[in-house]
C-alpha cells in the first residue's frame, strides 16, 4: 500500500499524503537522469537531490517541492508513521 502520491507539474512535484494517518515527510530525494558524453558515445547518468522538509502531512494533505531539471525520473520519501520511519521510491 503506497502513503503518498506523486505528480510532476512544470517545475513542481505534487506529493499527496494518501493514507489515512497523518505521516511526518522527513525529506524528498528526486532522481534526475541525465545524458553525459562517455568514451564508447552517450550515456545515463544518475543524480539526486535531497531536500530536508520535517513536515505534518494530514490524510489528504498535499506539499509542492520544486525541482532542479525538467525530467525527474525517480522520487525517494523517507517519512515517519507514528514510531515508525519508512521509505517509499516512486517512479515518475
Amino acid at each position: 500500500m503506497r502513503h503518498f502520491n506523486v505528480a510532476h507539474q512544470g517545475e513542481t512535484l505534487l506529493i499527496k499524503n494518501v493514507s489515512e494517518r497523518t505521516l511526518k515527510l522527513i525529506s524528498v530525494t528526486v532522481k534526475y537522469g541525465i545524458t553525459v558524453d562517455t568514451l564508447d558515445g552517450q550515456g545515463i547518468r544518475n543524480i539526486g537531490d535531497e531536500m530536508r522538509l520535517d513536515k505534518d502531512l494530514g490524510s489528504g494533505e498535499s506539499i509542492e517541492i520544486p525541482i532542479k531539471l525538467p525530467d525527474p525520473t525517480s522520487v525517494i520519501l523517507v517519512f515517519r508513521d507514528g514510531e515508525i520511519f519508512r521509505r517509499e521510491d516512486i517512479s515518475i
